[in-house]
């Protein structure tokens, strides 16, 4: 699900002009005419002026146009070509001085696609094959062009490669903030879902071994009880497989619908009083008392208190050893509700698990600006308290 969300690079990009985009799809044709801008100018000069120019002028010319075809495979070996063969260029060309467009091309595309520092090196580079470019002059007795370290055309070139760099990283930056986001995203979904399948699955099956055991234990001498804890166990897993089915149809739904789908399952859960006497049925004696105003009318909420009390009861089933009754009392102020769940088991070696019981419990408390607590009572027995306050939803 996931994959087909990740963002793409090009997805962040703003729709270009037609030509402009075909021009991106075909980097082959983009490096040819970069080729000619950066070279037919110098060869058409050339041309009219063929006296003057010695036989090698041409191949360093051909060099130079080989070398910025490479120009994406090897930025800055490209450059270093580039840039020895426009200082040796005045030496078949006395009087043309240092061919600059070919060496802009260079090191935009340097600064372009490696880093600053890289940039900045050839840019160095530049001013140094400038220096070399003066001898030739030196050696004709000619006077040199100064040699300028803030040549406009290599300035230029360096820094909008730098903006185009910099704009590049900016994207692929925010398209991996994106992605990390989609991914913590489905992790929280994933681990709210688990949390719900863990509810609906360990209470059923929990309260299911439970009833199977006092029917297998009460079958001689109490048929009767015993053939209704067989049928309240069909009950149980028809409402348990008609809560997964619940969970199921969700998944299925868009991840949009996903978080109000959960929460508007709520009314669908039975009451504290149904709950209590399932757990009855399965040989619990669940008193449940509730105290102050009535819970409030907020179906995420309720589905909290439900499960905090689900989950300590499934755990009193589960790993209390010797329990026989449990005490749940729920408390309603007009700031928070407290959910209490004691029994009078003893704790086996077998804690709670941490996966999503406990876990789930205090996380459920937390959505709701609350806390938990859990541990073993003195002499014996254990407690599981939860507050949440209310209108603190995801808090």
């Amino acid at each position: 699900m996931t994959e087909s969300l990740r963002v793409r690079l090009a997805d962040l990009q703003r729709p270009s002009w037609p030509p402009l985009a075909w021009l991106r799809r075909h980097a082959v044709v983009v490096d040819v005419v970069v080729v000619l801008a950066a070279c037919v100018p110098h060869l058409i000069a050339m041309i009219f002026r063929a006296g003057d120019v010695g036989w090698w002028g041409y191949p360093l010319l051909a060099i130079t146009a080989a070398a910025l075809l490479m120009r994406r495979r090897w930025p800055l070996t490209m450059l270093v070509v580039v840039a020895i063969s426009c200082a040796a260029s005045p030496l078949a060309q006395p009087g043309f001085g240092y061919p600059m467009i070919p060496f802009a091309f260079a090191l935009y595309t340097v600064a372009s696609l490696e880093p600053p520092t890289r940039a900045l090196i050839g840019y160095g580079v530049g001013v140094a094959s400038t220096a070399l470019a003066t001898i030739p002059y030196s050696l004709s007795g000619t006077a040199p062009p100064l040699v300028a370290l803030l040549d406009p055309f290599a300035l230029i070139a360096l820094v909008i490669g730098l903006v185009v760099r910099g704009r590049r990283e900016r994207r692929v930056a925010l398209a991996q903030l994106v992605n990390e986001r989609i991914e913590n995203a489905a992790s929280l979904e994933r681990a709210r879902i688990a949390a719900e399948m863990h509810d609906v699955v360990a209470h059923s099956i929990s309260v299911m071994v439970a009833l199977a055991n006092g029917a297998d234990a009460g079958w001689s001498a109490h048929p009767e009880r015993a053939r209704a804890a067989v049928g309240k166990i069909g009950v149980v897993g028809r409402d348990a497989l008609t809560d997964i089915h619940r969970v199921l149809h969700i998944l299925r739904g868009a991840d949009a619908e996903l978080d109000g789908s959960l929460h508007e399952s709520g009314p669908n859960l039975p009451t504290l009083e149904a709950l209590a006497v399932t757990y009855r049925d399965a040989g619990l004696h669940v008193e449940l008392t509730q105290h102050g105003r009535p819970l409030p009318d907020d179906p995420a909420l309720r589905i909290a208190v439900y499960r905090i009390v689900q989950e300590a009861l499934t755990n009193t089933l589960r790993h209390a050893t010797g329990a026989s009754s449990a005490t749940v009392t729920v408390t309603a102020t007009a700031a928070e509700v407290a959910v209490e769940v004691t029994d009078d088991g003893m704790p086996s070696r077998t804690a709670p698990e941490v996966g999503h019981g406990l876990t789930g419990i205090t996380e459920r408390a937390r959505r709701h600006g609350g806390d938990s607590t859990a541990g073993p009572l003195p002499g014996r027995g254990w407690r599981t308290h939860a507050t949440l306050r209310i209108g603190a939803g995801d808090a």
